[in-house]
């Protein structure tokens, strides 16, 4: 998401949390008296100027926006001498699917590959497509239906229905906090992934209805939305996201008569006008560019690279090339993990690498090395940090963002699409240790030659168990690689990419750990639930985190939606790979916090904290989110917590002296969702002059429990 601070003008009404405190007559006297007769004529000039500005700016765009683009014109754009649309139609229409995203040469065989090995991705892909042809989505969990048309522009959990301004008049009303929609909904629908649910549902079954629903959908998005007009044109983002849809769903079309000879000319129109507009409205502005400029960069560089026939497209290709190669280097670790600290994100930046990467392999664009050796780097990542349970473990932020959505029915957390594509694409035999298997998404990737060499590869599995990202400030202890270890996730680095005033992305989660105990999870991050609302902060701060809050202050503080100040900076101050690890931050409190995690054996964990102030008494309050599936006991002055279906069983030891309470609390597992869970939270007053206290975790069997 894009800071809120980041605005092109000022609209012309402010949001409602400032009209209470919009200057009074005695200010602007007080101004005049000031500025003087001639300081405050230019002023008001400079104020009348803007505005005409931005009245004629909008005047031209709207008039813009009701011009048709006819054959002729768009003809005009594209190489070649072509004497009739149906002309470039057809040699579009011609061109291979190895031209294309998905290097499938045989629709045949694709067939038949999908139904014999993937048939659960299938049985998905026609559902989600069934549920498409009938104007009903799942956005965020929540079903949504369009009984007639669909409204592209009415959110579709409030019914709020944004306004078809010119984009610069939207800046205010959209980044407002009293905003009357979450922006999220919106835009996963306007993004048209399911388009391509609909072109592999017309593959598969050649049914005419799939593609009816496509050319439905596709003439009414652009008719409901003139071009720089509305919420679908203000996030240049979500241009490039749809851009990628698009792509892929013309593959999927394009060969159909009917595609050809009426959806065909107002489609591609559209898609010139969402590139050409793109590529006039990158984000290379920002402070601190971070996965927006990267998908809008990848979305211009792969309909640069899909379609070539277009004059611009060499220059597209340029610019998108080079902001991905600048931005992939400036916010990825050396280690491979993203700088946003936020994991769902690394996914998210991966999977706009990935089609550049193939591209270029297929000598469609330039070789990128840059981007080849990133990634390898982020699935190196990915595979360590992957729980026993195959998904990827939760720090920071996440919107269950997909940047192509091959799979959608896929859940969100598993990432191993990305070590299947890796260990195939970089031949990593530890990486197909850890895929496991060779899934659709990498299947549409890479063909039956990529599945081949998938079958060729001998796995074997990692050669080190835990692995430290010291640059990143990420740190994984694991027993083993079987789906029953235990596995703590622990930060303690940079606050977030750019730091102070930045940090889009990032949670107050510096010392937190995530445990998992015999291949499940115990201790969990809270999630993100929304970026809107007073949702936002609860989710973000300390509190909804497993670490520790000292005179309630918190790690650092939200200064907007996407935004943080005072922000602390973590560090690792001992690390024994498998055993132990020590981490440290001066909290906001004027508190030194030092946390020692040991693991002494299968099952025991021990977290020590120690304090150091100069100043005598200190109020801390320790804070533990448990699975939801875990129920969180007293007695006797002990905490158990159980899963009475499989006698899963731990104690929390807690240090003495400290208050202990049971409280309800909200767990977050993606976007727009969230369930109950259970919180210990323990509060202590004292003097902290390098005080410690240990907290024990330990499992037992059920005899060992009845022994007690």
């Amino acid at each position: 998401m894009r800071n809120q601070n980041q605005r092109f003008h000022q609209c012309p009404k402010p949001p409602l949390k400032y009209r209470d405190a919009m200057p009074s007559i005695k200010h602007y006297a007080d101004r005049f008296r000031e500025l003087g007769v001639r300081g405050a004529v230019e002023k008001v000039g400079g104020r009348v100027s803007r505005a005409g500005k931005l009245w004629g700016e909008t005047a031209y765009w709207r008039w813009k926006a009701n011009q048709t683009l006819s054959d002729t014109d768009f003809l005009a754009v594209v190489k070649g001498d072509w004497q009739t649309f149906a002309a470039f139609i057809t040699q579009l229409a011609s061109r291979p699917d190895t031209s294309f995203l998905l290097p499938h040469e045989s629709r045949l065989e694709t067939i038949k590959i999908l139904r014999e090995r993937y048939p659960e991705h299938v049985a998905a892909t026609l559902a989600l497509a069934d549920a498409a042809c009938r104007n009903e989505f799942t956005l965020f969990g929540q079903a949504v239906n369009f009984p007639d048309e669909i409204n592209w522009h009415r959110d579709p959990v409030t019914g709020y229905e944004w306004p078809a301004l010119y984009i610069v008049r939207m800046e205010e009303l959209l980044w407002s906090a009293e905003r009357a929609a979450d922006l999220k909904p919106i835009w996963e629908l306007n993004r048209h992934q399911h388009f391509i649910a609909l072109g592999m549902a017309y593959w598969l079954t050649d049914d005419i209805r799939y593609y009816e629903a496509f050319a439905k959908q596709t003439e009414s998005w652009i008719q409901a939305n003139p071009v720089l007009h509305g919420i679908n044109w203000f996030s240049s983002l979500e241009l490039g996201i749809r851009l990628i849809a698009w792509g892929v769903a013309f593959q999927f079309f394009r060969t159909l008569a009917d595609f050809r000879e009426k959806l065909a000319p107002a489609f591609l129109k559209s898609l010139y006008q969402q590139a050409n507009a793109l590529s006039t409205h990158l984000t290379h502005w920002e402070a601190v560019p971070n996965n927006h400029l990267i998908g809008e960069a990848a979305g211009l560089a792969i309909t640069a690279a899909l379609f070539p026939e277009f004059k611009e497209s060499a220059q597209w290709l340029e610019i998108g090339l080079r902001h991905m190669n600048e931005q992939m280097v400036a916010q990825t670790h050396p280690s491979g993990a993203n700088k946003e600290q936020g994991t769902g994100y690394h996914q998210f930046v991966a999977e706009f690498v990935q089609p550049l990467v193939l591209l270029a392999k297929r000598g469609l664009i330039p070789p990128q090395p840059v981007l080849e050796d990133t990634l390898h780097r982020m699935i190196d990542y990915v595979q360590y940090c992957k729980t026993p349970a195959g998904t990827m473990q939760n720090w920071g932020d996440q919107d269950d963002g997909r940047a192509v959505g091959l799979s959608l029915a896929k859940p969100f957390w598993d990432f191993r699409h990305l070590l299947a594509f890796g260990a195939t694409y970089y031949q990593r035999p530890d990486w197909k240790f850890s895929a496991g298997r060779f899934d659709e998404e990498s299947f549409w990737l890479l063909s039956k030659a990529g599945l081949e060499a998938w079958e060729r590869l001998e796995e074997q599995p990692p050669a080190e168990i835990s692995r430290a990202f010291p640059d990143a400030g990420h740190y994984i202890i694991r027993d083993n690689w079987s789906a029953t270890s235990d596995v703590l996730y622990f930060r303690c680095g940079p606050f977030g990419l750019g730091g102070e005033g930045e940090s889009a992305h990032a949670h107050c989660d510096m010392l937190s750990p995530i445990l998992w105990i015999e291949g499940r999870p115990v201790l969990v991050d809270a999630g993100t639930y929304l970026y809107h609302g007073s949702s936002r902060d609860h989710y973000r701060t300390t509190a909804s985190h497993n670490t520790l809050m000292i005179d309630g202050k918190e790690q650092a503080i939200p200064r907007t939606d996407f935004s943080w100040e005072q922000v602390p900076q973590g560090e690792c101050l001992a690390w024994e790979a498998g055993r132990r690890v020590v981490g440290a931050m001066q909290t906001r409190a004027g508190v030194r916090h030092q946390r020692e995690i040991n693991h002494p054996a299968s099952g025991d964990w021990e977290i020590i904290d120690t304090l150091h102030a100069h100043s005598t008494t200190h109020e801390v309050k320790w804070f533990f989110h448990f699975a939801p599936d875990l129920t969180v006991e007293q007695q006797d002055g002990r905490v158990w917590v159980k899963n009475n279906e499989d006698n899963f069983l731990i104690e929390l030891m807690p240090p003495a002296d400290v208050i202990l309470n049971i409280e309800a609390g909200e767990f977050s597992s993606n976007y727009g969702r969230k369930q109950p869970n259970q919180v210990v939270v323990a509060k202590w007053q004292g003097t902290v002059s390098g005080t410690r206290f240990i907290w024990k975790i330990q499992r037992y069997s059920e005899r060992e429990y009845n022994n007690q």
